[in-house]
Protein backbone atom coordinates (compact mmCIF):
# COMPACT_ATOMS: atom_id res chain seq x y z
CA UNK A 1 0.00 0.00 0.00
CA UNK A 2 0.86 3.52 -1.17
CA UNK A 3 2.46 6.16 1.94
CA UNK A 4 1.28 8.60 -0.40
CA UNK A 5 -1.03 11.32 1.20
CA UNK A 6 -3.99 11.63 -0.48
CA UNK A 7 -3.88 15.08 -1.40
CA UNK A 8 0.05 14.62 -3.04
CA UNK A 9 -1.44 11.97 -5.09
CA UNK A 10 -2.46 12.40 -9.32
CA UNK A 11 -5.88 13.11 -9.55
CA UNK A 12 -6.23 9.59 -11.06
CA UNK A 13 -5.29 8.36 -7.64
CA UNK A 14 -7.45 10.80 -5.92
CA UNK A 15 -10.50 8.43 -3.55
CA UNK A 16 -13.04 10.83 -4.09
CA UNK A 17 -12.95 10.13 -8.01
CA UNK A 18 -13.46 6.56 -7.36
CA UNK A 19 -15.92 7.19 -4.26
CA UNK A 20 -17.84 9.85 -7.01
CA UNK A 21 -17.67 8.04 -10.00
CA UNK A 22 -18.03 4.48 -8.70
CA UNK A 23 -21.53 4.60 -8.07
CA UNK A 24 -22.52 6.51 -10.95
CA UNK A 25 -20.69 4.42 -13.47
CA UNK A 26 -22.41 1.18 -11.48
CA UNK A 27 -26.01 2.75 -12.10
CA UNK A 28 -25.20 3.63 -15.81
CA UNK A 29 -24.22 -0.35 -15.78
CA UNK A 30 -27.61 -1.81 -14.02
CA UNK A 31 -29.80 0.48 -16.60
CA UNK A 32 -27.66 -0.79 -19.71
CA UNK A 33 -28.63 -4.39 -18.66
CA UNK A 34 -31.81 -3.85 -16.95
CA UNK A 35 -33.84 -0.83 -17.57
CA UNK A 36 -36.78 -2.00 -15.22
CA UNK A 37 -34.69 -2.34 -12.16
CA UNK A 38 -33.04 1.40 -12.57
CA UNK A 39 -36.29 2.62 -12.97
CA UNK A 40 -37.72 1.01 -9.79
CA UNK A 41 -34.65 1.52 -7.84
CA UNK A 42 -35.05 5.37 -8.66
CA UNK A 43 -38.76 5.66 -7.85
CA UNK A 44 -38.78 3.44 -4.72
CA UNK A 45 -35.86 5.49 -3.35
CA UNK A 46 -37.49 8.75 -4.42
CA UNK A 47 -40.52 8.07 -2.29
CA UNK A 48 -39.16 6.84 0.71
CA UNK A 49 -36.46 9.84 0.80
CA UNK A 50 -39.33 12.47 0.58
CA UNK A 51 -41.48 10.82 3.32
CA UNK A 52 -38.38 10.73 5.58
CA UNK A 53 -36.33 13.91 4.87
CA UNK A 54 -39.34 16.21 3.26
CA UNK A 55 -40.14 17.98 6.52
CA UNK A 56 -36.39 18.51 7.81
CA UNK A 57 -35.56 20.03 4.24
CA UNK A 58 -38.55 22.27 4.71
CA UNK A 59 -37.33 23.22 7.92
CA UNK A 60 -33.44 23.98 6.96
CA UNK A 61 -33.89 25.51 3.75
CA UNK A 62 -35.82 28.49 5.52
CA UNK A 63 -32.91 28.47 8.49
CA UNK A 64 -30.31 28.84 5.59
CA UNK A 65 -32.16 32.31 4.61
CA UNK A 66 -32.42 33.31 8.14
CA UNK A 67 -29.11 32.76 8.83
CA UNK A 68 -28.00 34.37 5.72
CA UNK A 69 -29.84 37.53 6.41
CA UNK A 70 -28.76 37.41 9.58
CA UNK A 71 -24.68 37.64 9.08
CA UNK A 72 -25.54 40.28 6.06
CA UNK A 73 -27.45 42.65 7.92
CA UNK A 74 -24.78 42.15 11.36
CA UNK A 75 -21.39 44.28 11.51
CA UNK A 76 -19.81 40.68 10.45
CA UNK A 77 -21.53 41.57 6.70
CA UNK A 78 -18.61 43.65 6.05
CA UNK A 79 -15.97 40.80 6.24
CA UNK A 80 -13.97 40.01 3.06
CA UNK A 81 -14.22 36.79 1.07
CA UNK A 82 -10.74 36.10 0.80
CA UNK A 83 -9.09 38.00 3.88
CA UNK A 84 -8.82 42.17 3.75
CA UNK A 85 -6.54 42.44 1.02
CA UNK A 86 -8.15 40.16 -1.62
CA UNK A 87 -9.53 41.98 -4.38
CA UNK A 88 -12.50 40.67 -6.71
CA UNK A 89 -11.02 38.68 -9.82
CA UNK A 90 -14.56 39.64 -11.84
CA UNK A 91 -15.91 43.02 -12.20
CA UNK A 92 -19.30 43.41 -10.31
CA UNK A 93 -21.83 42.80 -13.59
CA UNK A 94 -19.52 39.74 -14.77
CA UNK A 95 -19.54 37.95 -11.24
CA UNK A 96 -23.11 38.59 -11.04
CA UNK A 97 -23.65 37.29 -14.49
CA UNK A 98 -21.70 33.93 -13.48
CA UNK A 99 -23.99 33.79 -10.44
CA UNK A 100 -26.91 33.70 -12.12
CA UNK A 101 -26.29 31.71 -15.25
CA UNK A 102 -24.43 28.76 -13.03
CA UNK A 103 -26.50 28.33 -10.06
CA UNK A 104 -29.92 27.68 -10.56
CA UNK A 105 -30.89 28.90 -14.09
CA UNK A 106 -30.27 26.11 -16.18
CA UNK A 107 -33.34 24.33 -14.61
CA UNK A 108 -35.07 28.20 -14.19
CA UNK A 109 -35.01 28.05 -17.72
CA UNK A 110 -37.23 25.05 -18.54
CA UNK A 111 -39.33 25.45 -15.19
CA UNK A 112 -40.47 29.34 -16.02
CA UNK A 113 -42.24 28.24 -18.76
CA UNK A 114 -44.29 24.98 -17.62
CA UNK A 115 -44.52 25.58 -13.75
CA UNK A 116 -46.27 28.34 -13.67
CA UNK A 117 -48.86 27.12 -15.98
CA UNK A 118 -49.15 24.02 -13.58
CA UNK A 119 -50.14 26.04 -10.80
CA UNK A 120 -52.40 27.64 -12.24
CA UNK A 121 -54.30 25.04 -13.76
CA UNK A 122 -54.04 22.86 -10.24
CA UNK A 123 -53.75 25.44 -7.57
CA UNK A 124 -51.63 24.70 -4.85
CA UNK A 125 -52.88 23.17 -1.75
CA UNK A 126 -52.21 26.41 0.29
CA UNK A 127 -54.76 27.86 -2.24
CA UNK A 128 -57.29 25.19 -2.10
CA UNK A 129 -59.88 28.07 -2.40
CA UNK A 130 -58.91 29.26 -5.59
CA UNK A 131 -60.11 27.90 -8.72
CA UNK A 132 -57.86 26.62 -11.42
CA UNK A 133 -57.49 28.47 -14.71
CA UNK A 134 -59.21 31.62 -13.79
CA UNK A 135 -57.84 35.00 -13.24
CA UNK A 136 -58.02 34.53 -9.11
CA UNK A 137 -55.22 31.84 -9.99
CA UNK A 138 -52.65 33.86 -11.68
CA UNK A 139 -51.26 35.84 -8.38
CA UNK A 140 -51.16 32.28 -6.51
CA UNK A 141 -49.65 30.46 -9.44
CA UNK A 142 -46.61 32.77 -9.04
CA UNK A 143 -46.19 33.08 -5.64
CA UNK A 144 -45.79 29.06 -5.48
CA UNK A 145 -43.33 29.51 -8.52
CA UNK A 146 -41.50 32.05 -6.63
CA UNK A 147 -41.00 29.87 -3.36
CA UNK A 148 -39.51 27.41 -5.54
CA UNK A 149 -37.20 29.70 -7.22
CA UNK A 150 -36.59 32.24 -5.31
CA UNK A 151 -35.21 33.52 -2.00
CA UNK A 152 -34.77 30.03 -0.14
CA UNK A 153 -33.98 28.18 -2.81
CA UNK A 154 -30.76 30.73 -3.91
CA UNK A 155 -29.64 31.06 -0.60
CA UNK A 156 -29.54 27.08 0.05
CA UNK A 157 -27.33 26.45 -2.95
CA UNK A 158 -24.21 29.72 -2.17
CA UNK A 159 -24.75 31.41 0.96
CA UNK A 160 -23.77 29.59 4.26
CA UNK A 161 -21.83 27.17 2.36
CA UNK A 162 -19.75 29.85 0.20
CA UNK A 163 -19.26 31.86 3.56
CA UNK A 164 -17.96 28.12 5.36
CA UNK A 165 -15.74 27.30 2.47
CA UNK A 166 -14.07 31.24 2.08
CA UNK A 167 -13.33 31.56 5.94
CA UNK A 168 -11.99 27.56 5.41
CA UNK A 169 -9.62 28.29 2.42
CA UNK A 170 -8.16 31.20 4.54
CA UNK A 171 -7.15 29.42 7.02
CA UNK A 172 -5.08 26.87 4.54
CA UNK A 173 -7.94 24.24 4.18
CA UNK A 174 -8.87 23.05 0.53
CA UNK A 175 -11.51 24.18 -1.27
CA UNK A 176 -13.64 20.64 -1.00
CA UNK A 177 -16.76 19.51 0.59
CA UNK A 178 -14.78 17.60 3.19
CA UNK A 179 -13.62 20.67 5.22
CA UNK A 180 -17.29 21.43 5.75
CA UNK A 181 -16.60 18.83 8.63
CA UNK A 182 -13.19 20.60 9.79
CA UNK A 183 -13.96 21.63 13.63
CA UNK A 184 -16.70 19.16 13.65
CA UNK A 185 -15.32 15.74 13.82
CA UNK A 186 -11.83 14.41 14.21
CA UNK A 187 -9.12 15.85 11.92
CA UNK A 188 -8.31 11.93 11.02
CA UNK A 189 -11.66 11.78 9.66
CA UNK A 190 -11.47 14.45 8.01
CA UNK A 191 -8.23 13.80 6.02
CA UNK A 192 -9.39 9.96 5.99
CA UNK A 193 -12.23 7.59 5.02
CA UNK A 194 -15.05 10.29 6.06
CA UNK A 195 -13.31 13.06 4.02
CA UNK A 196 -13.33 11.29 0.69
CA UNK A 197 -16.60 9.86 1.27
CA UNK A 198 -17.67 13.61 1.56
CA UNK A 199 -15.60 15.07 -1.60
CA UNK A 200 -17.42 11.79 -3.55
CA UNK A 201 -20.75 11.70 -2.53
CA UNK A 202 -20.95 15.98 -3.21
CA UNK A 203 -19.55 15.14 -6.49
CA UNK A 204 -22.73 12.71 -7.26
CA UNK A 205 -25.43 15.06 -5.99
CA UNK A 206 -23.83 18.29 -7.98
CA UNK A 207 -23.81 15.54 -11.26
CA UNK A 208 -27.40 14.36 -10.18
CA UNK A 209 -28.29 17.90 -10.14
CA UNK A 210 -27.09 18.89 -13.71
CA UNK A 211 -28.18 15.97 -15.27
CA UNK A 212 -31.63 17.02 -14.19
CA UNK A 213 -31.70 20.41 -16.07
CA UNK A 214 -29.85 19.08 -18.99
CA UNK A 215 -32.50 16.15 -19.79
CA UNK A 216 -35.33 18.62 -19.13
CA UNK A 217 -33.92 20.80 -21.89
CA UNK A 218 -33.05 17.92 -23.76
CA UNK A 219 -36.49 17.46 -23.91
CA UNK A 220 -37.59 20.88 -24.82
CA UNK A 221 -34.80 21.57 -27.29
CA UNK A 222 -36.07 18.37 -29.01
CA UNK A 223 -39.70 18.85 -28.88
CA UNK A 224 -38.72 22.18 -30.63
CA UNK A 225 -37.15 20.50 -32.92
CA UNK A 226 -39.76 17.85 -33.82
CA UNK A 227 -42.28 20.56 -35.12
CA UNK A 228 -39.89 20.96 -38.52
CA UNK A 229 -41.55 18.94 -41.71
CA UNK A 230 -38.77 16.52 -41.38
CA UNK A 231 -37.40 15.88 -38.00
CA UNK A 232 -40.14 13.95 -34.60
CA UNK A 233 -39.81 14.17 -31.30
CA UNK A 234 -38.01 11.00 -30.56
CA UNK A 235 -36.04 9.05 -28.13
CA UNK A 236 -33.06 9.42 -30.30
CA UNK A 237 -33.84 13.02 -31.31
CA UNK A 238 -33.52 13.35 -27.72
CA UNK A 239 -30.27 11.52 -27.71
CA UNK A 240 -28.86 13.56 -30.43
CA UNK A 241 -29.76 16.61 -28.57
CA UNK A 242 -28.24 15.35 -25.54
CA UNK A 243 -24.59 14.40 -27.33
CA UNK A 244 -24.42 18.05 -28.89
CA UNK A 245 -25.37 20.00 -25.67
CA UNK A 246 -22.48 17.57 -24.01
CA UNK A 247 -19.91 18.53 -26.90
CA UNK A 248 -20.63 22.38 -26.50
CA UNK A 249 -20.50 22.62 -22.74
CA UNK A 250 -17.38 20.14 -22.15
CA UNK A 251 -15.63 22.33 -24.60
CA UNK A 252 -16.48 25.37 -22.42
CA UNK A 253 -15.37 23.77 -18.92
CA UNK A 254 -11.93 22.66 -20.83
CA UNK A 255 -11.31 26.27 -21.54
CA UNK A 256 -11.83 27.79 -18.16
CA UNK A 257 -13.77 30.16 -15.91
CA UNK A 258 -12.15 33.20 -17.13
CA UNK A 259 -12.91 32.34 -20.59
CA UNK A 260 -15.48 29.68 -22.03
CA UNK A 261 -17.88 30.13 -18.41
CA UNK A 262 -17.64 33.90 -18.33
CA UNK A 263 -18.31 34.54 -22.12
CA UNK A 264 -21.19 32.08 -22.32
CA UNK A 265 -22.55 34.24 -18.81
CA UNK A 266 -22.47 37.54 -20.31
CA UNK A 267 -24.28 36.30 -23.82
CA UNK A 268 -26.82 34.61 -21.99
CA UNK A 269 -27.42 37.57 -19.56
CA UNK A 270 -27.76 39.60 -22.91
CA UNK A 271 -29.51 37.08 -24.51
CA UNK A 272 -32.40 37.20 -21.47
CA UNK A 273 -32.73 40.81 -21.69
CA UNK A 274 -33.19 41.19 -25.00
CA UNK A 275 -35.93 38.35 -24.52
CA UNK A 276 -37.51 40.10 -21.56
CA UNK A 277 -37.82 43.60 -23.82
CA UNK A 278 -39.65 40.78 -26.29
CA UNK A 279 -41.87 39.95 -23.94
CA UNK A 280 -42.71 43.24 -22.60
CA UNK A 281 -43.31 44.99 -25.89
CA UNK A 282 -44.60 42.47 -27.40
CA UNK A 283 -46.57 40.48 -25.04
CA UNK A 284 -48.82 41.60 -22.33
CA UNK A 285 -46.55 44.08 -21.05
CA UNK A 286 -48.68 46.21 -18.24
CA UNK A 287 -50.06 43.01 -17.00
CA UNK A 288 -47.14 41.21 -16.51
CA UNK A 289 -45.57 44.24 -14.92
CA UNK A 290 -49.05 44.24 -12.67
CA UNK A 291 -49.08 40.78 -11.35
CA UNK A 292 -45.34 40.78 -11.06
CA UNK A 293 -45.80 43.18 -8.14
CA UNK A 294 -49.08 41.45 -7.47
CA UNK A 295 -48.01 38.03 -7.36
CA UNK A 296 -44.51 38.61 -5.45
CA UNK A 297 -46.70 40.25 -2.15
CA UNK A 298 -49.10 36.99 -2.76
CA UNK A 299 -45.71 35.21 -1.99
CA UNK A 300 -44.36 37.07 0.67
CA UNK A 301 -48.00 37.11 2.47
CA UNK A 302 -48.42 33.09 2.19
CA UNK A 303 -44.69 32.48 2.37
CA UNK A 304 -44.38 30.77 5.92
CA UNK A 305 -47.39 28.75 5.03
CA UNK A 306 -46.08 27.17 1.65
CA UNK A 307 -42.21 27.18 2.92
CA UNK A 308 -43.02 24.78 6.06
CA UNK A 309 -46.29 22.92 4.82
CA UNK A 310 -48.33 21.99 7.61
CA UNK A 311 -48.68 17.65 7.48
CA UNK A 312 -52.37 17.84 6.77
CA UNK A 313 -51.64 19.25 3.60
CA UNK A 314 -51.45 16.45 0.78
CA UNK A 315 -48.11 14.64 1.08
CA UNK A 316 -47.71 13.78 -2.94
CA UNK A 317 -48.41 17.42 -4.04
CA UNK A 318 -45.39 18.41 -1.37
CA UNK A 319 -43.27 15.76 -2.26
CA UNK A 320 -43.55 16.16 -6.23
CA UNK A 321 -42.65 20.24 -6.28
CA UNK A 322 -41.30 21.45 -2.83
CA UNK A 323 -39.70 18.49 -1.51
CA UNK A 324 -38.01 17.97 -5.15
CA UNK A 325 -36.83 21.42 -5.58
CA UNK A 326 -35.10 20.93 -2.35
CA UNK A 327 -33.97 17.81 -2.32
CA UNK A 328 -31.94 18.93 -6.07
CA UNK A 329 -30.70 22.36 -5.08
CA UNK A 330 -29.76 20.70 -1.68
CA UNK A 331 -27.94 17.98 -3.99
CA UNK A 332 -26.26 21.36 -5.66
CA UNK A 333 -25.18 23.20 -2.39
CA UNK A 334 -21.38 22.42 -1.67
CA UNK A 335 -20.06 22.04 -5.19
CA UNK A 336 -22.33 25.59 -5.92
CA UNK A 337 -20.78 26.75 -2.46
CA UNK A 338 -17.12 25.66 -3.76
CA UNK A 339 -17.66 27.15 -6.48
CA UNK A 340 -19.19 30.54 -5.49
CA UNK A 341 -16.21 31.07 -2.99
CA UNK A 342 -13.75 30.41 -6.13
CA UNK A 343 -15.15 33.35 -8.00
CA UNK A 344 -16.43 35.64 -5.40
CA UNK A 345 -13.04 36.32 -3.51
CA UNK A 346 -12.96 39.82 -3.09
CA UNK A 347 -16.51 40.12 -2.43
CA UNK A 348 -17.60 40.67 1.15
CA UNK A 349 -20.62 38.69 2.83
CA UNK A 350 -22.85 41.25 2.59
CA UNK A 351 -22.53 41.80 -1.30
CA UNK A 352 -22.49 38.16 -1.70
CA UNK A 353 -25.85 37.66 0.26
CA UNK A 354 -27.24 40.74 -1.82
CA UNK A 355 -26.57 38.74 -4.96
CA UNK A 356 -26.97 35.38 -4.12
CA UNK A 357 -29.77 35.43 -2.00
CA UNK A 358 -31.49 38.54 -2.95
CA UNK A 359 -30.54 40.03 -6.54
CA UNK A 360 -30.70 36.67 -8.40
CA UNK A 361 -34.23 35.49 -6.82
CA UNK A 362 -35.23 38.72 -7.92
CA UNK A 363 -34.27 38.00 -11.55
CA UNK A 364 -35.62 34.51 -11.46
CA UNK A 365 -38.97 35.62 -10.21
CA UNK A 366 -39.34 38.36 -12.90
CA UNK A 367 -38.05 35.67 -15.71
CA UNK A 368 -40.91 33.68 -14.02
CA UNK A 369 -43.70 36.24 -14.62
CA UNK A 370 -42.64 37.18 -18.46
CA UNK A 371 -42.61 33.54 -19.83
CA UNK A 372 -44.64 31.72 -17.22
CA UNK A 373 -47.56 34.95 -17.02
CA UNK A 374 -47.44 35.23 -20.54
CA UNK A 375 -48.44 31.73 -20.95
CA UNK A 376 -51.57 32.17 -18.68
CA UNK A 377 -52.17 35.36 -20.45
CA UNK A 378 -53.09 33.95 -23.23
CA UNK A 379 -54.70 30.67 -22.08
CA UNK A 380 -57.27 33.29 -20.19
CA UNK A 381 -57.61 34.59 -23.89
CA UNK A 382 -58.09 31.38 -25.61
CA UNK A 383 -54.71 29.96 -26.77
CA UNK A 384 -54.76 26.92 -25.60
CA UNK A 385 -51.55 26.71 -24.08
CA UNK A 386 -52.61 24.14 -21.67
CA UNK A 387 -53.35 21.53 -23.90
CA UNK A 388 -50.17 21.41 -25.39
CA UNK A 389 -48.91 20.80 -21.82
CA UNK A 390 -51.09 18.63 -21.47
CA UNK A 391 -50.04 16.56 -24.47
CA UNK A 392 -46.68 16.99 -24.74
CA UNK A 393 -45.69 17.88 -21.27
CA UNK A 394 -43.61 20.50 -19.66
CA UNK A 395 -41.02 20.44 -22.36
CA UNK A 396 -43.64 22.04 -24.87
CA UNK A 397 -45.01 25.02 -23.07
CA UNK A 398 -41.74 27.62 -24.23
CA UNK A 399 -42.67 26.59 -28.00
CA UNK A 400 -46.21 27.08 -27.41
CA UNK A 401 -45.95 30.35 -25.69
CA UNK A 402 -43.31 31.55 -28.01
CA UNK A 403 -45.27 30.98 -31.32
CA UNK A 404 -48.41 32.53 -30.07
CA UNK A 405 -46.43 36.19 -29.95
CA UNK A 406 -45.84 38.62 -32.59
CA UNK A 407 -42.39 38.03 -34.20
CA UNK A 408 -42.18 34.27 -32.92
CA UNK A 409 -39.82 33.21 -36.29
CA UNK A 410 -37.42 35.52 -34.05
CA UNK A 411 -38.09 35.14 -30.55
CA UNK A 412 -38.33 31.01 -31.18
CA UNK A 413 -34.83 30.76 -32.04
CA UNK A 414 -33.64 32.90 -28.95
CA UNK A 415 -35.49 31.35 -26.47
CA UNK A 416 -34.03 28.26 -27.92
CA UNK A 417 -30.32 29.66 -28.13
CA UNK A 418 -31.08 30.86 -24.42
CA UNK A 419 -31.90 27.25 -23.40
CA UNK A 420 -29.11 25.52 -24.97
CA UNK A 421 -26.28 28.83 -23.60
CA UNK A 422 -27.92 28.64 -19.84
CA UNK A 423 -27.79 24.86 -19.75
CA UNK A 424 -24.16 24.71 -20.78
CA UNK A 425 -23.02 27.36 -18.22
CA UNK A 426 -24.64 25.49 -15.79
CA UNK A 427 -22.95 21.84 -16.74
CA UNK A 428 -19.32 23.52 -17.57
CA UNK A 429 -19.30 25.16 -14.08
CA UNK A 430 -20.37 21.94 -12.15
CA UNK A 431 -17.89 19.88 -14.64
CA UNK A 432 -15.12 22.29 -13.31
CA UNK A 433 -16.36 22.07 -9.53
CA UNK A 434 -16.51 18.78 -9.25
CA UNK A 435 -12.81 18.50 -10.74
CA UNK A 436 -11.96 20.57 -8.52
CA UNK A 437 -13.12 18.29 -5.49
CA UNK A 438 -11.41 15.50 -6.81
CA UNK A 439 -7.85 17.10 -7.88
CA UNK A 440 -7.73 18.93 -4.71
CA UNK A 441 -6.69 22.27 -6.86
CA UNK A 442 -8.22 25.48 -7.65
CA UNK A 443 -7.61 25.33 -11.78
CA UNK A 444 -7.89 21.01 -11.96
CA UNK A 445 -6.69 19.37 -15.24
CA UNK A 446 -8.52 20.25 -18.26
CA UNK A 447 -8.53 15.96 -19.06
CA UNK A 448 -10.57 15.82 -15.65
CA UNK A 449 -13.06 18.57 -16.06
CA UNK A 450 -13.72 16.65 -19.59
CA UNK A 451 -14.16 13.37 -17.92
CA UNK A 452 -17.11 14.91 -15.71
CA UNK A 453 -18.51 16.29 -19.10
CA UNK A 454 -18.55 13.81 -19.90
CA UNK A 455 -20.29 11.44 -16.93
CA UNK A 456 -22.53 14.52 -16.98
CA UNK A 457 -23.51 13.73 -20.87
CA UNK A 458 -23.90 9.48 -20.24
CA UNK A 459 -26.07 10.10 -17.22
CA UNK A 460 -28.48 12.25 -18.98
CA UNK A 461 -28.66 9.54 -22.07
CA UNK A 462 -29.48 6.64 -20.06
CA UNK A 463 -32.05 8.73 -17.33
CA UNK A 464 -34.15 9.65 -20.89
CA UNK A 465 -34.03 5.88 -22.05
CA UNK A 466 -35.43 4.96 -18.52
CA UNK A 467 -38.39 7.33 -19.02
CA UNK A 468 -38.62 6.29 -23.18
CA UNK A 469 -37.99 2.57 -22.70
CA UNK A 470 -40.48 1.95 -20.08
CA UNK A 471 -43.76 4.38 -21.46
CA UNK A 472 -42.86 7.55 -19.93
CA UNK A 473 -42.41 9.80 -22.85
CA UNK A 474 -41.35 12.68 -20.78
CA UNK A 475 -38.84 11.14 -18.74
CA UNK A 476 -38.99 13.69 -16.49
CA UNK A 477 -39.64 11.45 -13.13
CA UNK A 478 -36.62 9.04 -13.77
CA UNK A 479 -34.97 12.28 -13.71
CA UNK A 480 -36.79 13.53 -10.61
CA UNK A 481 -36.11 10.67 -8.48
CA UNK A 482 -32.37 10.05 -9.06
CA UNK A 483 -32.08 13.87 -8.08
CA UNK A 484 -33.78 13.98 -5.15
CA UNK A 485 -31.97 9.87 -3.78
CA UNK A 486 -28.40 11.37 -4.83
CA UNK A 487 -29.45 14.99 -2.36
CA UNK A 488 -29.25 12.33 0.64
CA UNK A 489 -25.27 11.67 1.57
CA UNK A 490 -24.99 15.66 1.59
CA UNK A 491 -27.94 16.64 3.77
CA UNK A 492 -25.33 16.50 7.07
CA UNK A 493 -22.81 18.68 5.56
CA UNK A 494 -25.32 21.39 4.25
CA UNK A 495 -26.74 20.96 8.27
CA UNK A 496 -23.36 21.95 9.38
CA UNK A 497 -23.03 25.11 8.04
CA UNK A 498 -25.85 26.53 9.95
CA UNK A 499 -23.53 26.48 12.96
CA UNK A 500 -20.33 26.87 11.24
CA UNK A 501 -21.09 29.98 8.57
CA UNK A 502 -21.54 31.80 11.82
CA UNK A 503 -18.96 31.22 14.73
CA UNK A 504 -16.21 30.97 11.86
CA UNK A 505 -17.22 34.53 10.25
CA UNK A 506 -17.84 35.67 14.03
CA UNK A 507 -14.65 34.60 15.09
CA UNK A 508 -12.52 36.27 11.96
CA UNK A 509 -14.48 39.10 11.91
CA UNK A 510 -13.49 39.62 15.86
CA UNK A 511 -10.24 39.06 14.79
CA UNK A 512 -10.24 42.11 12.15
CA UNK A 513 -12.23 44.37 14.61
CA UNK A 514 -15.35 44.10 12.68
CA UNK A 515 -17.50 43.09 15.33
Amino acid sequence: MSDTPSSQRPWWRQPPLWVGGTPLLIFLLVSAIDLALAKAFTDQGKALISDALGGLWQWMVVAVFLVAIGLAISPIGKLRLGGEEAKPSLKFFDWCAVLICTLLAGGGVFWSAAEPLYHFQNPSPVFSGVEGGTAAAVDPALAVSFLHWGFLAWALVATTTTITFSILERRGEPLRPRSLLVNLVPRGWVDGPVGDLADGLSVVAAIAGTVGPLGFLSLQLSNAAGQLPWLSDSAGLQSLVVVLLTAVFASSTVSGIQKGIKWLSELNVWLTLAMAAGFLLLGPGLWLIQHFFSGFLTYLIHLPQMAVAPNEKPADWINGWTVFYWGWFLGYAPLMGLFTAGVSRGRTIRELVLAVAILCPLVTNLWFTLLGGTGMNLELNGAGITEALAQNGAAAALLAILSQLPMAGLLIPIGLLLVVLFMCTSADSMSYAAAMVVSGRNEPPALLRLFWALMIGSLTLVLLRIGSGLGDSTSIDALQAFIVITAVPVTPLVLATLWSAPRLAWREAKREGLS
